[in-house]
């Protein structure tokens, strides 16, 4: 089931290449498309209409695989969801949302998520999208009975950027401001091959 959730502010997103948990580094690495565990992934708060929104997509998609599926028993419920909601100190409510998807399955590998702006021009293969960007993401609904687990998670397609956030960068060096030579931090991307961007009328949005 495809889903498209509006007007969401952007967490954490790891698009731009495959990354990976290193348990040694305790942080998520990037990687190459075919090792163990590489993925693409994004993290979201959405608006509380949204949330209630794909809470009920959830859960109709994952009624269809139950009914369909002979095979085996599934719990009345889904007992994972791909969102909650978490109680800020300030007493108000966000509602996150996580959607991946592997880089492969199985030898075959999968498509990377398209980023596309407001007008569904697609950026560069290399674009960066930074946390606190808004937009809109393109997911499918996957529902999953592991036999030990049932549930619902996203696999997400594409993410169309409305509001672009600037990258934050950390200054954590230990120097002061002094006189001397300085130099212009500003770079331009090479323009990136983007052939195997979706045609416009495969763009989601």
């Amino acid at each position: 089931m495809q889903h498209i959730i509006n007007n969401v502010s952007i967490l954490y997103p790891r698009l731009n290449q495959p990354y990976r948990f290193d348990a040694n580094e305790n942080k998520s690495i990037a990687c190459k498309w075919d090792d163990e565990g590489a993925s693409y992934e994004t993290s979201f708060i959405m608006e509380k209409e949204e949330a209630v929104t794909l809470g009920k997509v959830c859960k109709e998609a994952y009624k269809n695989a139950a009914t369909m599926d002979t095979k085996r028993k599934w719990p009345s419920d889904p007992q994972r969801m791909p969102a909650k909601s978490v109680k800020n100190d300030d007493g108000s409510t966000d509602f996150i949302g996580k959607c991946r998807i592997k880089s492969k399955y199985g030898s075959e590998q999968t498509q990377k998520p398209k980023q596309v702006d407001a007008k569904r021009n697609p950026f560069p293969s290399d674009f960066r999208l930074t946390t606190g960007s808004k937009g809109n993401i393109a997911v499918t609904v996957v529902p999953y009975n592991t036999g030990t687990e049932a549930g619902v998670s996203l696999r997400i397609r594409a993410v169309q950027v409305t509001d672009l956030a600037s990258e934050m960068v950390s200054n954590n060096d230990p120097f002061e401001i002094v006189d001397g030579y300085t130099t212009d931090n500003t770079f331009v991307s090479a323009a990136a091959n983007v052939e195997d961007l979706l045609e416009d009328d495969e763009i989601p949005f």
